[in-house]
């Protein structure tokens, strides 16, 4: 019986000793998989290592102050691996960044679930939700938000310049972690640009992580200093009143951001008081440029191409080569002498001259009585109130630039918008100098050729003069 159990079990040897292996290799793969997902340890092969991390997001990932889960929602089959990888390499950074990948269709309540006042819109087939439950906000970001755009001055359009997966994600977390968020106040009740003209703008605006909401005075809103107050091409007057309580909101400290189109009322006495505070004056009539200065605008004398002058928020715009805008149509201003305030030019016209509405309604050729010179269309103003507090204020004389996505398109308004802004917010600004990932391979840069070429021709020379004398032997034997 003792040879018999001893037979039996030699026969189950080879039988436990695959199983074992088996089981050991399958542990041995589930541990190697938890530590790459734990530690991101696989080395990064994807396209222009679009999904190695900065150190700029290791460090907003590891101080994280809340938990943050992302949702991918994707087509099944068609889920960018790139952002997966991202992804993955982020919740091994921060134990407070978790994802799943998820589909609509099997969850068609992911977007109610998550908030109330997420649009259904703004989830497509193929975007990111990454929501805080502790802070109730969520960020949607899809594919065209991963894309980076430098202007083409020869074709005069955008064109796609990178992937910036990494900086829009990284900004989305801080945008939804963040206790508070840069607010924008825009002013209503006195005939400004409505909602339907400012959409484009608030979108532009949310998307980098801005809150706009509108604020009217006379319903018993009030103003607050850490939001910057727009004033956006005003039709009525301010009551006397709300000039008091503008008045307070700039001695607090108050940025305003203030847009008068040539078409407005050339007088609106309590608005044009509180502009005169900030050390500039509205000019009537519409600046027409010069035939004869080219540069000074495009197809149209009416369509201004102003010059961008050096001021701390157009510093990097200058540096970037960022300068073209277009001004459909524009007011001039002129600056306060005397004033506490210090203004700085933003804008300023070529060779033009300005005429009334009701005579470039006639001719736009330049007449006699015409102002001439060159006009600043945009200024800058840092003012300084009695008691030593200081305000900043912005006026431009075209409200388009802000809010046409055509212009958006063809011209740096966008960027201008978007600087402007960072510079006037009270609250800092969610922008990090990420890098985007070029958008194409680089060439390959073979440095020298003749030997490269040498040793692409010597390699099968020596192969077939090491095979040769086997060929010989063989050859002989038979």
């Amino acid at each position: 019986m003792k040879m018999l159990n001893r037979d039996s079990l030699r026969r189950f040897v080879p039988a436990l000793t695959a199983l074992a292996i088996i089981l050991l290799s399958v542990l041995g793969v589930a541990l190697m998989d938890g530590l790459e997902k734990r530690y991101a340890l696989r080395q990064d092969y994807s396209f222009n290592s679009v999904t190695t991390q900065s150190a700029q997001s290791e460090k907003v990932l590891r101080a994280l102050p809340y938990p943050v889960h992302a949702y991918v929602v994707a087509t099944p089959g068609m889920e960018d691996q790139a952002l997966l990888g991202l992804l993955g390499r982020f919740a091994a950074t921060s134990r407070n960044f978790t994802y799943s990948e998820e589909n609509l269709v099997q969850n068609p309540l992911l977007v109610s679930m998550l908030s109330s006042s997420l649009q259904d819109e703004q989830v497509s087939g193929d975007s990111l939700i990454l929501h805080c439950e502790q802070t109730g906000r969520t960020r949607v970001l899809n594919q065209y938000s991963y894309l980076a755009q430098s202007f083409d001055q020869d074709a005069q359009a955008f064109r796609l310049s990178g992937l910036a997966y990494e900086k829009s994600i990284v900004e989305a977390l801080l945008y939804v972690t963040m206790d508070t968020v840069p607010g924008i106040r825009i002013l209503s009740g006195h005939g400004e640009l409505g909602e339907t003209e400012t959409a484009y703008m608030e979108d532009y605006l949310r998307s980098h992580h801005f809150e706009v909401t509108r604020v009217n005075l006379l319903s018993g809103d009030s103003l607050s200093p850490d939001n910057l107050l727009m004033i956006l091409s005003p039709q009525k007057d301010l009551l006397p009143s709300e000039l008091e309580s503008l008045y307070a909101f700039s001695k607090s400290g108050g940025n305003m951001l203030i847009t008068s189109d040539y078409t407005d009322p050339d007088s609106l006495p309590n608005f044009d008081a509180l502009y005169r505070l900030m050390g500039f004056t509205r000019k009537g009539g519409i600046v027409i440029a010069e035939g004869a200065d080219l540069s000074a605008y495009i197809d149209n004398p009416l369509f201004l191409t102003p010059y961008m002058n050096m001021t701390e928020p157009t510093a990097a715009l200058i540096g970037g080569g960022q300068t073209r805008l277009r001004l459909p149509g524009a007011r001039a201003f002129d600056v306060v002498e005397g004033g506490s305030a210090l203004v700085d030019p933003l804008l300023t016209s070529g060779q033009a001259y300005l005429k009334t509405l009701a005579r470039a309604n006639q001719t736009l050729a330049r007449e006699d009585g015409d102002a001439e010179g060159q006009f600043d269309v945009a200024l800058l103003s840092d003012y300084a109130h009695p008691d030593g507090s200081r305000a900043r204020a912005m006026v431009i004389g075209n409200s388009a630039i802000l809010l046409d996505s055509w212009l958006h398109e063809v011209t740096y308004g966008a960027q201008f918008l978007l600087h402007m802004v960072n510079y006037l917010s009270p609250g800092e600004p969610i922008q990090l100098d990420i890098a985007p990932r070029p958008l194409v391979r680089e060439s390959l840069d073979i440095k020298r050729p003749a030997l490269t070429g040498a040793l692409l021709i010597l390699l099968p020379l020596l192969v077939a003069a090491a095979a040769a004398p086997v060929l010989i032997r063989r050859a002989r034997r038979k």
